[in-house]
């Protein structure tokens, strides 16, 4: 299988790019403010990474104060609720200058849905394995978790997706 399979590959996928224009409205009621430092995201930089930008709105996988989120995001809520096998899901919010180090997902048989909300104009990307892509605004991007995979935001504003982590 290639890092990047083909998002026409699952059947939630449509409907899920059906759902932009509504997520991203929710988006804009939140706020930047309402993001909080990613769980994943290293605290001290390097010359080759830097995390610190990295924030993150949970709505699936956080535990029980996922609940008032949900709340908060009831059509994005209700997109995720679409996707079969759902582990994990949130907005995810690059700030300029984040670049994530190489890491792999710890569960095996994991993918991960990006659906891009936000793009700004600049280098902005992700490499899986030895593939890399852009991010195009409300077309759904699929991924190997399991492989090696590096995002980063050099780009002039903040990059936005809705993050979706699935059993494969």
């Amino acid at each position: 299988m290639t890092a990047f399979p083909d998002p026409d590959e699952f059947a939630f996928v449509p409907a899920l790019e059906a759902c932009f224009e509504e997520i991203l409205l929710e988006l804009h009621a939140l706020g930047r403010e309402s993001f909080v430092d990613a769980p994943d995201a290293l605290s001290l930089p390097n010359k080759d990474y830097d995390e610190r930008g990295w924030r993150y709105f949970t709505l699936f996988g956080g535990g029980p104060g996922c609940g008032p989120n949900r709340r908060r995001c009831p059509r994005t809520t209700r997109a995720c609720m679409l996707v079969p096998g759902l582990v994990n899901a949130g907005l995810s919010l690059f700030r300029p200058g984040t670049r994530l180090a190489p890491h792999r997902g710890e569960l095996a048989g994991n993918l991960r849905c990006h659906l891009p909300l936000v793009v700004p104009k600049g280098d902005v990307g992700i490499r899986c394995g030895d593939e890399q892509r852009r991010w195009e605004r409300g077309r759904a991007l699929v991924f190997d978790d399991s492989r090696e995979h590096v995002a980063w935001n050099l780009g002039d504003s903040d990059r936005v997706v809705l993050l979706v982590t699935f059993r494969g």
